[in-house]
């Protein structure tokens, strides 16, 4: 079970106007969790998963706590993430 999408990709009139080459833009923003880091930890979280993980622990205050989060939601398998004390306030919880 592949937990990101094969993303549209989107032609770019003026990038290629600019650049004199075809341009396209991979819509990664599209991906479930909203970041392109699902792509690598969603097979790493499945990999764990097939080998008996109860748990996954991330320390990230962005992007790869988010994937985590997010594999771990699909795969049934309880997530721990740390945020650094440097983290955004709109990412800790209240």
């Amino acid at each position: 079970m592949a937990l990101h999408i094969a993303p549209p990709a989107l032609n770019s009139r003026a990038l290629s106007l600019y650049s004199e080459r075809d341009i396209w833009l991979k819509l990664e923003a599209l991906q479930p969790p909203g970041t392109f880091t699902i792509r690598g930890i969603g097979l790493a979280c499945e990999q764990y998963a097939q080998r008996g993980a109860s748990r996954f622990i991330s320390a990230s205050g962005g992007n790869a706590g988010i994937a985590v989060a997010y594999a771990g939601r699909q795969l049934g398998i309880p997530v721990i993430i740390v945020l650094p004390e440097t983290s955004s306030a709109t990412l800790s919880p209240p």
